[in-house]
């Protein structure tokens, strides 16, 4: 469930690797002035599940980041037509209200987005990009929109290179999101609570009857339940001697979940129990984001107090 004044933000490389791969890159700054375009002309649509959804593009600013540097600012929004009415109860009460939606109107969310317009480095076709993380509407449907849209916008515009200097090839970007992991858990666990470890490993079974030929994968899980009165700074020497064990028992993996003291929501991180130091290993950072006006689950304008939050964390 959202909260009224407070958010957790996702951060993405941005990659606009070009298609076909021989393809010279097409920079960001081509395009996001044709998608502004087609949002302004209410075209920065897509229907997707044969109807039942669709994503638009709500509205889309400019916006000067703390370095000098330019970002996009973008609202989405999606519809599904099969998303239950909205309620509410009385909290004293307990009566309920629901909320019936008029003809056209179906239940929706929307999304936050801030996508750096420079490349991470001269020449690269990686961008950074921080996300209002929202359950129901995550990285699948942006990744695909922001991929339809481009393609879109390529092939009205012909966008093409010539291959060997003969034929004219059409091109565009395949976009994909990908978690930013930044951040190493060594560094996180300084401060945080260690809460949990799972141990995980895929193994093989006989089931010792014939309709065993339709599982398809056994795992194996050991979940262990962290004290609170562990002593600060000893997180890390835990996860270190649970790996090595973890190993030594044939599990292949482990997650370890901890909270961050800046942080209501737990942070997690996979780890291969073969491989590194535990600490070493990154984890794809999120940030907890608070505004003074409440915010619903969806939106018609950018909210300007989230961009601003998003904004401080894009060049941090």
């Amino acid at each position: 469930m959202l909260q009224r004044n407070q958010r957790f933000v996702l951060y993405f490389d941005f990659s606009m690797a070009p298609y076909p791969s021989d393809a010279p890159p097409i920079d960001l700054n081509d395009l996001l002035p044709e998608l502004k375009k087609r949002c302004g002309n209410s075209i920065a649509v897509e229907e997707i599940d044969a109807g039942r959804r669709i994503i638009r593009l709500m509205e889309m600013k400019d916006i000067k980041l703390g370095d000098g540097s330019t970002a996009a600012s973008l609202l989405l929004c999606l519809g599904d037509r099969e998303k239950a009415d909205a309620g509410v109860t009385n909290i004293k009460t307990g009566g309920v209200r629901i909320f019936e939606k008029k003809e056209d109107e179906v239940g929706g969310l929307s999304v936050h987005v801030l996508l750096h317009t420079a490349p991470t480095k001269p020449g690269s076709h990686l961008y950074r990009m921080v996300m209002e993380d929202v359950t129901g509407f995550g990285r699948t449907l942006v990744q695909n929109f922001f991929r339809s849209q481009f393609k879109a916008i390529c092939d009205d515009h012909e966008f093409s290179f010539k291959r060997d200097d003969k034929k004219n090839i059409k091109t565009r970007p395949m976009v994909e999101l990908h978690g930013h992991a930044s951040q190493q858990l060594k560094d996180s666990l300084q401060e945080g609570r260690l809460l949990h470890i799972e141990l995980i490993d895929y193994v093989e079974q006989d089931f010792g009857f014939d309709e065993a030929i339709f599982i398809k994968t056994a795992r194996r899980n050991l979940n262990l339940s962290i004290s609170g009165k562990l002593p600060d700074g000893e997180a890390l020497t835990v996860v270190e001697k649970v790996k090595a064990w973890a190993n030594g028992q044939g599990y292949s993996s482990m997650r370890v979940r901890w909270k961050d003291p800046s942080s209501t929501k737990p942070q997690s991180a996979k780890i291969d129990t073969t491989k590194m130091d535990a600490g070493e290993a990154f984890f794809i950072r999120t940030a907890e984001v608070k505004f003074t006006t409440p915010l619903a689950d969806i939106s018609e304008k950018i909210s300007d107090e989230i961009i601003e939050e998003m904004r401080k964390l894009l060049v941090s």
